[in-house]
């Protein structure tokens, strides 16, 4: 019965419709490809268990038929025997390659500090529960918006929308809550044809503010109104501060000589001496970073500011990020040289108002005032329930619908549908009770349970590389004569302070660098910015690369063996013969 079996295993009989289950299923999954991208191919295919086990009953009946053949004498035993071998370490390799395998992508500009993550395919959901177990999973989003797995940890996924947004609201709280004034304000326009609906609360500070277009909501609680801050936020504005964008001062330490520097920023950015050794490269007034990890501004209020710039002395060039807040300190990266010793550089900046703003002013006693302010000048009064006020923006109308001492905040994320609304991807989980919660990509998220509080958060996948990588130039060279492009090079710089090793390398299409058996290629660029550059990091070990190149050397020569071994075995016993020398020759 076992001799049987093992022999079936190895037997023709199981090799063809295996082979034909597994070619079938390979041309499948390339159509299936085309229709849902090659990451879904990947898990729900080449990586699922199904097809591993697949590959490995192909790797067992060749092993078992090669061992049928045994001893394997003559060139076509041989040459079967290689053969069956190269088929089976080609699938091992294979196997390694799509399990053990590194593959991300790596965005990069010159304006940049260098960078050391790079973003996978896939997402990532770590969940922490009330015992502070923490469960992480890769998260598979389909195209049609199905998530795999359906469960991490206790919670239940249940769909993915690429663009929602956050809706924030205030109700009162009960007796016991904090005094936490809010209001719901109504701004209405009939020449554009529209109304919004906004909430401001003194707390969180985050929604004490609120900016529309190029105006501000705010409100602002004072003791009173008729002295100190609610007195002179009743009346009409100073003159605004002459150097808006602040102010970088330098300080330069050598031995026992300290020299300090004051730097405009706005006049530095509209001419600075070009031998200068602070340069000021760009400004953000509401810095933030953008999907690919850039600098960007959100809007032009200086809620955020930050400022880049150059730092050059005979020992080497930095390049340094300096922002407006104090709890932000500078990021500073060498470009060239040696790191640069004695400097400290602050950012001195008065918050720069807002030309056009209205303002709701709450005193202790719960009186509600405003201020406002336009091109067409500045005004104020009380502020009552239901009472439309013009701030002189266009004829937009602002009417207070709700007052809240104790303002309690309810978030809530909801998918939109309107491609015209900019939201962010999310993912629908639920927990073991029921309860439903959207997740925001890249926001961690807190659920309250009974049993106590589940931390969640969805991220993009992101891998740490043990160096650093800075792009120092790129370079697109044209075909003469033409616009026409010829090639593109990424001159970059790797850092590894581990080794103590700074290297410069160039890498362009079809030639990457190689760097502890990382290897660095060109991805893509932009045309319409040449300081911007990605490329693609891969990992194989290189045992696993080995595995390939013997499997297909296996085959190779197996093949050749068993076609051709008995004919060249044939023509070398030959050729003796012919010639008439004698195969032995025995001395007299």
């Amino acid at each position: 019965m076992l001799e049987n079996t093992f022999k079936f295993i190895g037997s023709i009989k199981l090799a063809v419709p295996l082979l034909s289950m597994i070619v079938a299923i390979l041309m499948g999954a390339t159509f299936y490809e085309s229709q849902v991208g090659s990451t879904t191919v990947q898990q729900e295919i080449y990586k699922s268990p199904w097809f591993g086990a697949l590959m490995f009953l192909l790797a067992l009946n060749l092993a078992v038929s090669g061992l049928y053949r045994y001893p394997w004498r003559g060139a076509r035993k041989i040459g079967f025997a290689l053969t069956h071998l190269g088929i089976i370490v080609i699938i091992a390799g294979s196997a390694a390659v799509i399990h053990l395998g590194v593959e991300g992508m790596l965005p990069l500009r010159t304006d940049m500090a260098s960078s050391n993550q790079i973003r996978v395919e896939g997402e990532l959901l770590e969940v922490m529960t009330p015992s502070s177990e923490l469960q992480q999973a890769d998260v598979l989003i389909k195209p049609d918006g199905s998530v795999i797995p359906k469960q991490i940890g206790k919670l239940s996924l249940l769909g993915y929308s690429d663009n929602t947004i956050k809706t924030v609201s205030f109700t009162e709280g009960d007796n016991s809550a904090v005094d936490n004034p809010a209001v719901r304000l109504r701004l209405k326009s009939d020449r554009m044809g529209q109304t919004l609906e906004r909430y401001l609360a003194v707390a969180p500070v985050a929604y004490s503010k609120v900016g529309i277009g190029p105006a501000e909501l705010e409100i602002i609680q004072v003791d009173t109104v008729a002295t100190g801050k609610g007195k002179s936020l009743l009346s009409p504005p100073e003159e605004q501060n002459l150097s808006p964008w602040g102010s970088i001062e330098v300080t330069s330490k050598e031995r026992e000589k300290i020299d300090t520097e004051i730097i405009d920023i706005k006049e530095a950015l509209s001419s600075q001496a070009p031998d200068s050794s602070v340069k000021v490269v760009d400004f953000w007034p509401d810095f933030r970073l953008d999907s690919n990890n850039q600098p960007t501004t959100a809007s032009q209020q200086l809620r955020n500011p930050a400022v880049q710039l150059e730092v050059s002395k005979p020992e080497g060039v930095e390049r340094w990020f300096v922002f407006g807040k104090d709890n932000f300190p500078p990021i500073r990266s060498v470009v060239s040289g040696e790191p640069l010793e004695g400097i400290e550089i602050s950012y001195n900046i008065q918050p720069q108002e807002s030309e056009d703003y209205f303002r709701v002013i709450v005193t202790q006693s719960g009186q509600l005032f405003y201020a406002a302010h336009s091109s067409k000048g500045f005004k104020s009064g009380t502020l009552d329930i239901g009472k439309a006020v013009s701030p002189g923006w266009a004829d937009f109308q602002i009417t207070l619908d709700e007052y809240i001492p104790h303002g309690k905040i309810n978030r809530e994320v909801i998918p939109v549908f309107d491609p015209t609304v900019k939201g962010v991807p999310a993912l629908l989980v639920s927990t073991e009770t029921g309860t439903q919660t959207w997740l925001p990509w890249g926001e961690p998220t807190t659920i309250n349970e009974p049993t106590g509080e589940i931390f969640a958060a969805f991220s993009p996948k992101l891998l740490q590389l043990p160096f650093a990588i800075a792009l120092e130039d790129f370079i697109v060279e044209r075909n003469e004569g033409s616009d026409s492009v010829a090639m593109w090079t990424s001159k970059i710089r790797l850092e590894d302070r581990d080794h103590h090793v700074i290297s410069q390398r160039n890498v362009w299409m079809n030639h990457p660098t190689w760097y502890q058996g990382w290897k660095i290629a060109q991805a893509s660029w932009n045309p319409g910015d040449l300081k911007q550059s990605t490329l693609q990091i891969k990992r194989e070990p290189a045992w696993v690369t080995a595995l390939t190149w013997t499997g297909s050397g296996l085959v190779i020569g197996g093949i050749t063996i068993m076609f051709y071994g008995r004919g060249v075995a044939k023509k070398l016993r030959r050729q003796p013969e012919e010639s008439g020398v004698p195969l032995y020759y025995h001395s007299p």
